[in-house]
């Protein structure tokens, strides 16, 4: 450890001993969330995703998970299902949890690698990124976005490192641009619905704003023009880049709080303020510079529209951190805070092994073969049931059921319309001969279901707050 005036000092016992505790507690942590997160809701319908393509050596076409037939479909995050079904496959859910601690430690060695960088100290560099891997608990499961934010912070690097210099010599251009490509294409294949990302980090570069001049970065261009072209580089094609605009106003009538603004208060609306007090005080510093700026402002601006936006802000915290000075005493103290959070932590785990029922597996207990059953899902319940076998309603992916995806299949009007009430149920049921029922409880469909003859409580699922009813 090098001291304040730059002699080597060794570290004390309590150092290592400290550093052998954090080790500890970054495992407990890790630990925690991957049995908290996973499986989440979604994943049953990544692995089904995944089960699908391994055994069919290409991605559906149709949605062949609906009671209704050939609804065309777009499966986006096709690489992360395969992934989700191998882990599954070789442990059952055991795997998905052991997948979810992978990504979970892939997440912060890569924010290590980051902060290390924007930082230009390893110990600085260490607190920092296990402060932004403590902050984006809330995006470590298996879903696609742990590893999106990985490849984010390692191309942040990769520009951070090509762009701190204003002359590249034609090695260093390939080099760079390949590696724009690579991230392109990985982010085009593992989660398509976020292809922009890529690009939006690369327009931080493009105006420099330097001794009150401007100009325009064409090696910043070049990279945004070698990302564009490689995001059709996936079995998806074109629909890849263009999948968002496809679901645009699918999602909105459920309310979904992923695409709504951050509720205040909360760790986002917390994070919203570091990144604003970091931002003042680089400006007032004078130590802002115009990718600082526009880095810190995109991300506001889209974690102030979309919840599902807020893992960006770890970026601009990550670089703007460096402006702060940083004294060896605060490196110990936060140090110590973090092995008491792996401390406490522990007790989460010792309470979810407590709590834990099996009510998913009881609730699918009660349902008669697949075949033999006629069964309705909501938002809520669909994706429980897929990885079964049991051909569904419709499930939490409604953006896949709108006209532009589906075409003349479409269905997302009436599934809304059975989530909100708006519907003449006796009517619905009739024509589809649904029998079974699987509504989340508390529910319009659960209110008819109760208060009309002909139906019976089978099971609840207290843990997912799903109600199970049959026809009798």
């Amino acid at each position: 450890m090098i001291s304040n005036n730059g002699s080597i000092k060794k570290r004390t016992v309590t150092d290592k001993i400290s550093f052998v505790l954090l080790a500890a507690a970054i495992c407990i942590l890790a630990t925690a969330w991957g049995i908290t997160h996973n499986p989440d809701q979604d994943v049953y319908f990544l692995i089904d995703n995944g089960k699908y393509i391994l055994n069919n050596h290409c991605l559906p076409e149709t949605a062949y998970w609906l009671i209704k037939p050939d609804v065309p479909t777009i499966i986006q995050p096709w690489l992360c299902d395969v992934v989700n079904y191998l882990a599954y496959a070789a442990g059952g859910y055991t795997g998905t949890v052991i997948l979810g601690i992978i990504f979970n430690l892939i997440l912060l060695l890569c924010l290590f690698l980051y902060c290390r960088e924007t930082l230009k100290s390893k110990e600085v560099g260490l607190n920092a990124a296990i402060f932004c891997w403590i902050l984006l608990g809330a995006y470590q499961s298996t879903r696609p976005y742990s590893i999106t934010i990985s490849v984010t912070l390692l191309e942040s690097i990769l520009l951070c490192r090509f762009f701190s210099k204003e002359k590249h010599t034609a090695k260093e251009t390939a080099l760079f641009l390949g590696g724009i490509a690579a991230v392109s294409v990985f982010q085009a294949n593992w989660q398509a619905s976020n292809i922009l990302y890529p690009i939006l980090w690369i327009l931080c570069y493009v105006p420099v704003i330097k001794a009150k001049r401007f100009r325009i970065d064409l090696y910043a261009l070049a990279a945004i023009a070698v990302s564009a072209a490689c995001s059709v580089l996936s079995p998806l094609g074109i629909r890849g880049p263009l999948f968002l605009t496809y679901v645009r106003g699918s999602l909105a009538k459920f309310d979904i709080y992923e695409i709504n603004p951050p509720q205040f208060p909360s760790i986002y609306t917390a994070m919203q303020a570091i990144v604003i007090a970091l931002v003042v005080y680089a400006a007032v510093k004078r130590k802002l510079t115009s990718a600082g700026f526009f880095l810190s402002a995109g991300c506001l601006a889209m974690s102030f529209m979309f919840m599902r936006c807020c893992w960006t802000l770890a970026l601009p915290i990550g670089l703007l951190l460096a402006n702060l000075d940083f004294t060896e005493r605060s490196h110990k103290m936060m140090r110590w805070a973090y092995v008491a959070a792996g401390a406490l932590t522990t007790l989460l785990i010792f309470r979810y092994n407590i709590e834990k029922n099996d009510d998913r597996e009881l609730m699918l207990a009660v349902l008669p073969p697949p075949e033999e059953v006629t069964l309705y899902t909501d938002f809520n319940s669909g994706s429980y049931f897929i990885i079964e076998g049991y051909k569904v309603y419709y499930d939490a992916r409604t953006d896949l059921y709108g006209e532009k995806i589906a075409g003349d299949k479409a269905f997302v009007d009436e599934a809304y319309a059975t989530w909100s009430g708006n519907i003449d149920y006796g009517e619905f049921i009739a024509g589809y001969g649904f029998d079974w029922f699987a509504v989340t409880k508390d529910s319009y469909m659960e209110d008819y279901l109760k208060s009309t003859p002909g139906y019976e409580f089978v099971f609840e699922n207290r843990r997912d707050n799903i109600v199970i009813y049959k026809q009798v």
